[in-house]
């Protein structure tokens, strides 16, 4: 319990003391990429990636999708495609947002269970990185933090991602993705 207080404790100096370079909205737009994927050292795969940030109420929203590539190609059977989309709000300190569900009318809100496991997850503006965390007590008592750094460059993002299994970095994911031109007709 001990490890996971101090783990805890780290978590809310990095939730509380971002330090702001870029506004959020110079995030905002589409990009498209490819990034590799390493499991214990070992380079396991490249993907496609395609992410749109948007502004969503007081926060923003992220879309992002992965393609496995098999021998560099995206048209193949066994291909996998990973969708997701998360939504963030203002939290209480500049450059800080907290995920958020979007609005359910036939659905009660609830807060996540952390000893239940269900996984925290924030985001924050670091300098020209949006980094998104999300950190989950597993079954078996060990815990799992996930790191996705967005940095800024002229031309587009730079890309990493961590997985961190009771201190253990089990996957890196690190690639590029150029700005994409949105609504051009031919």
């Amino acid at each position: 319990m001990t490890r996971v207080a101090m783990l805890a404790f780290a978590l809310g100096l990095v939730w509380c003391a971002p330090a702001q370079a870029a506004s959020l909205e110079a995030f905002f737009g589409a990009y498209v990429g490819t990034a590799d994927v390493e499991k214990e050292g070992s380079r396991v795969e490249t993907r496609d990636v395609d992410i749109v940030i948007s502004g969503h109420d007081d926060g923003f929203r992220i879309d992002w999708v992965n393609v496995s590539l098999i021998d560099g190609r995206r048209d193949v059977p066994s291909v996998v495609r990973r969708a997701t989309t998360a939504l963030f709000a203002a939290g209480n300190q500049p450059g800080v947002y907290l995920q958020s569900s979007a609005y359910n009318p036939f659905v009660d809100r609830t807060s996540p269970d952390p000893m239940g496991g269900d996984a925290l997850r924030w985001a924050s503006l670091e300098g020209d990185s949006l980094r998104m965390l999300s950190f989950q007590l597993l079954p078996d008592g060990a815990y799992e933090l996930q790191v996705y750094d967005r940095t800024l460059r002229d031309d587009g993002l730079d890309l990493t991602f961590e997985r961190v299994v009771d201190g253990r970095v089990t996957t890196r994911i690190t690639g590029r993705a150029v700005r994409a031109k949105t609504g051009v007709e031919e």
